[in-house]
């Protein structure tokens, strides 16, 4: 935190305790600032800030985030909302990669026709930057609005040279890392059985998690996958009571029912995930199944059986 020209390092406190010395603080009339983690995700903060009439102050948050690689390409997620027009909105993204960058690319949930021409990408080999810099007059929703369009996700993708089949080695600190990817593998077709537990504990929060990520799931899925859904609570079902090639058509089916998977009853977890294994097996059997392909059963459940075999 800098003010009147003075940096203020911050320290990492147990969330009690950094509450508590923030509202002394507060109390005492000085200028105070917190900054937590905001819901479940580590990567939302929540600032809160006491300072005097006519003063300005900065925040500087610097983080660690692990970036996952799905479907051959980097993704990192920057959440805008800044819900007001901003005077000096600008967001900056420098990527440096020693093995060499291949490809870089841009998108986001919110940008118009207007808002595209500003993004800026620069690649040179190692590095890379992107600028997102919108005025005042660029973020309004409409020309005389004070309403602003950046509300959404700004997605960077990129990829690093795989042509080391060795792959590359990171040292920091006398400790080193060895990342390999295989490139140009084929792609092996998988049959995957979704269980999802819809019973009572699961409702709220955790059933629309779970509908969210099997939404996700589906979305994800290649033409050449299999896939069926089993829904339980004290009962089950089976979605459409077959199997089903990953067509966009039956993909889109599937996600319309997702959509209305609701949380009711108890949980009888081990006789669905016997259905899922017979149905893989039949499926096999009738030759329903690529012949070179992978089966898998994901289940997705809160915890622990209160109906049905509960101690196998």
């Amino acid at each position: 935190m800098t003010l009147d020209g003075v940096t203020y390092v911050g320290v990492v406190k147990e969330k009690e305790a950094a509450q508590k010395q923030y509202q002394q603080a507060v109390s005492r009339g000085q200028t105070a600032g917190l900054v937590k983690v905001s819901g479940r995700k580590m990567e939302k903060f929540k600032v809160s800030v006491n300072i005097g009439s006519t003063k300005k102050v900065t925040f500087e948050l610097i983080y660690e985030e692990l970036l996952k690689r799905n479907l051959g390409k980097y993704e990192m997620n920057i959440r805008v909302n800044p819900k007001q027009l901003v005077k000096h909105f600008q967001i900056d993204v420098h990527i440096f990669e020693p093995q060499g960058i291949s490809f870089l690319d841009v998108n986001s949930t919110f940008q118009m026709n207007n808002l595209t021409s500003l993004v800026k990408k620069t690649l040179s080999g190692t590095k890379a930057h992107i600028s997102f810099k919108p005025t005042l007059e660029q973020q309004r929703k409409c020309p005389d609005c004070h309403d602003t369009v950046l509300n959404g996700d700004f997605f960077v993708y990129y990829d690093v040279n795989r042509d080391l089949s060795a792959g590359s080695i990171q040292i920091v600190n006398g400790y080193f890392v060895h990342h390999f990817a295989p490139a140009n593998l084929t792609r092996i077709p998988k049959n995957v059985v979704f269980v999802i537990d819809h019973s009572g504990s699961m409702s709220g929060t955790k059933m629309h998690q779970t509908n969210e990520a099997l939404l996700k799931i589906l979305a994800d899925m290649h033409e050449q996958d299999h896939f069926a859904i089993i829904i339980f609570d004290h009962h089950y079902s089976i979605w459409e009571s077959t199997i089903f090639q990953a067509t966009p058509e039956n993909v889109d089916k599937a996600k319309a029912f997702v959509r209305t998977i609701h949380a009711a009853g108890g949980t009888n977890i081990n006789d669905p995930m016997l259905e899922a294994v017979q149905l893989l097996d039949k499926a096999h059997r009738d030759k329903q199944l690529p012949e070179r392909s992978v089966s898998m059963i994901i289940l997705l459940t809160d915890g622990d059986p209160n109906s049905g075999e509960s101690d196998p």
